[in-house]
């Protein structure tokens, strides 16, 4: 009664998919792959899932997703080797992680630094993952309650929260929400079976695959700005030290509680805030702790204070967790990464939202539990290999641009073999430095892509449901109520923030 009670079947399911040795080792890979990629300056968590989505097409869902899902948290700890090792950060959400950790470099203490990193990193993802495994099942239960005209509403949120949480325009993140819309009009419309934008492409009749976007947003348009850039570092520093530092991060960490738990709950929080991830998560957290040090402490923040990375990292691999909660159950990502891991959930056929853990449940909590053994070798990789990672960062660009444009290119085309895909990629890396280039939000255009389709069935079958009544349709149910408020809130406060 008691073990059934601690391990509904779907966990005991789950646990059974993690004995594979096939999946242990998919874990295993696919976080020191992440750690690999997230190491080199230039690429992110977002570029890596996309880079690697396509190669996992021939591969079993579950052994593929489980893969992605450690790659994931391998790569947003990764983005922290550089940022301590050569004031890099390898991703913006370990921008923050430069400011006293390439401190403590300078220092001669890199070792100790990358130590703590790895320490809190880890057991903050692994109290995101059990705040994911506690929350997400009864999130997805609620969500069943939602209707078509509560589903329209929360897409319309989703749209609303990006500028508040991210501190952008509202103007320019409702454009590009509007213009990722529109894209996602693309295709054959479901009500009348007439084709929209098609340009006489029959490809184009099933729509524009988010993943070809993402590939064009993200990893194209980061290879053309690499490419303008020009180089990554120039510089190198010493990284010496023993098993001494390991010893002593590990005391620093353990003499330091509430700092790394403020941290990891912030992360947690933050990242499940549908477009805020790691890089809003960062700031956040380092203020805070900033905030309630005391006087003569809070002035050496930036200096090399070993608080100072405590705060930025505990938060950072907190975020995945927080993030996947509300893409696993309502099917609205966090942030970037997790709009590129709802493209791979899709992509293998498995259907994100209200109904998820229902129709998959075995295959869901076994990434989530997957996330577990990918935290502790987070752990075991950053603390005996970071300083041998942090090499990564000196691969001369030169290499890394082709390479990377090849991937780009051949994952393009692989999701659905179609030719009109490697122009929808190069159009959408163009797009990607024009949003880069005039400060519009990436991801304000991928959420558009994504919510397109839930926006516009929610709408249009709440809308014939409610007998065409705008009173019935806003005010359907309390669910809808609450939306509402939250819209109204979300815009009240990006308004007075202008």
């Amino acid at each position: 009664m008691i073990e059934a009670f601690l391990f509904p079947a779907t966990i005991a399911d789950g646990l059974g998919v993690l004995a594979n040795p096939y999946v242990l080792l998919a874990i295993l890979l696919g976080t020191a792959i992440g750690v690999v990629f997230g190491a080199i300056p230039g690429f992110s968590a977002t570029m890596t899932i996309i880079l690697f989505t396509p190669i996992t097409i021939p591969f079993e869902s579950t052994t593929a997703l489980i893969f992605l899902v450690s790659a994931y948290g391998g790569a947003v700890y990764g983005g922290s080797i550089p940022a301590i090792l050569i004031n890099t950060p390898g991703a913006p959400g370990s921008v923050v992680t430069c400011w006293d950790g390439y401190e403590l470099t300078k220092q001669g203490r890199a070792v100790y630094a990358l130590a703590v990193s790895a320490i809190v990193s880890g057991l903050a993802g692994l109290i995101a993952a059990a705040f994911l495994l506690v929350f997400a099942p009864p999130i997805s239960e609620f969500a069943l309650n939602f209707g078509p005209p509560e589903m329209f509403l929360l897409a319309v949120f989703a749209l609303t929260i990006i500028p508040a949480a991210k501190g952008a325009s509202l103007s320019k993140a409702l454009l590009a929400g509007l213009f990722g819309l529109l894209i996602g009009t693309i295709g054959n419309d479901p009500q009348l079976s007439q084709p929209r934008a098609t340009f006489g492409q029959t490809t184009l009749l099933q729509g524009v695959d988010f993943v070809v976007v993402l590939i064009g947003l993200f990893v194209l348009a980061e290879v053309f700005r690499l490419a303008h850039r020009g180089a990554t570092v120039t510089a190198d520093e010493n990284v010496e030290g023993g098993m001494s530092e390991v010893y002593e991060a590990a005391r620093a960490v353990a003499s330091r509680p509430v700092g790394f738990l403020r941290g990891a709950f912030i992360g947690t929080f933050v990242g499940s805030l549908p477009g805020a991830g790691a890089d809003v998560a960062n700031f956040v957290s380092y203020n805070e702790a900033r905030r309630w040090a005391s006087d003569e402490l809070s002035d050496r923040f930036g200096t090399g204070v070993i608080e100072g990375v405590i705060a930025a990292d505990s938060s950072n691999n907190a975020t995945q967790g927080g993030a996947l909660i509300p893409t696993l159950t309502l099917g609205i990502p966090g942030s970037g990464s997790t709009a590129a891991l709802l493209g791979a959930i899709a992509l293998h056929g498995l259907n994100p939202g209200p109904g998820l853990f229902d129709a998959s449940g075995e295959i869901v909590y076994a990434m989530i539990l997957s996330l577990f053994i990918g935290n502790v070798l987070i752990l075991v990789y950053g603390i005996s290999g970071s300083r041998y990672f942090g090499k990564l960062a000196y691969i001369p660009i030169r290499y890394i641009i082709p390479a990377v444009a090849v991937l780009a290119i051949v994952g393009g085309f692989a999701v659905r073999n179609a030719t009109v895909d490697l122009y929808i990629v190069l159009i959408f890396g163009l797009i990607g430095i024009l949003f880069i280039k005039y400060d519009y939000p990436l991801v304000s255009l991928v959420l558009g892509v994504i919510l397109g389709d839930i926006a516009e069935s929610g709408f249009v079958t709440g809308w014939l449901l409610t007998g065409e009544s705008v009173t019935a349709f806003l005010f359907n149910s309390y669910i809808a109520i609450g939306l509402l408020i939250l819209i109204a809130l979300s815009l009240i406060v990006t308004v007075v923030k202008d």
